[in-house]
């Protein structure tokens, strides 16, 4: 009988163990499997965050435009139309926030040229020409605006559907005192705009050969 009883015991003991070994196997599956979805997770927005650096999140809207003195033949400034890249959210176009380098490649080089609040224009104008548009960049500092388009709701962030234009008026850089540039046929001007966040969008054209028309499209 006493054996039968301990026998009972032993077999009891071993069940708990047992047990005690199955809850210590299920708590550890769940910390693993718990670990593998944060790593999992982590691992998707990292993938994430790197495709957005990579992706730029503007594009061209168009062909640049450009406007000339047909007398000096010489470049008088550029119109940049640009927008969101499809499937991206609101870029802010701050100045300083977003910065725009420029180039007129072997004579002039600029690393930011949007840095003053007035750089940015985000009311709609009373005209969309070239030459308006080239005047209003005139007025502000370092001769670059980014200017919005119709439609604009007033801020300085490019949102779905805005469209917004880069000025760049190349008779009102920020040159050293006594110099002076000329850009002219052939030379190659390379625009890089930075966004917070994302990829640089860049825009580079090379000065046609012939400059007679005041208004040209540059491609």
């Amino acid at each position: 009988m006493k054996t039968r009883l301990l026998k009972g015991i032993v077999g009891i003991e071993a069940a708990i163990v047992l047990i005690a070994f199955v809850v210590v196997a299920a708590a550890l599956a769940f910390v693993a499997l718990n670990m593998g979805f944060y790593t999992t997770q982590r691992s998707k927005e990292v993938m994430a965050a790197g495709l957005a650096q990579a992706s730029s999140s503007l594009e061209l809207d168009g062909s640049v435009l450009a406007q000339v003195d047909t007398t000096s033949k010489k470049v008088e400034c550029i119109v940049i139309p640009i927008r969101l890249s499809a499937g991206q959210k609101e870029v802010d176009l701050t100045p300083n926030k977003t910065t725009i380098a420029l180039w007129i490649i072997g004579k002039a080089a600029f690393t930011n040229i949007y840095s003053s609040s007035k750089q940015a224009v985000p009311d709609p104008q009373a005209s969309y020409s070239v030459s308006d548009l080239c005047g209003e960049a005139e007025g502000v500092p370092n001769g670059v605006a980014i200017i919005w388009g119709p439609g604009s709701n007033g801020d300085t962030v490019l949102g779905p559907g805005e469209k917004a234009l880069v000025v760049i008026s190349f008779t009102a850089l920020p040159l050293s005192p006594g110099s002076s540039l000329d850009v002219s046929s052939y030379d190659v001007i390379k625009v890089e705009i930075k966004p917070p966040l994302g990829a640089a969008l860049t825009v580079e054209r090379t000065v046609p050969a012939s400059l007679t028309a005041e208004i040209m499209d540059f491609g």
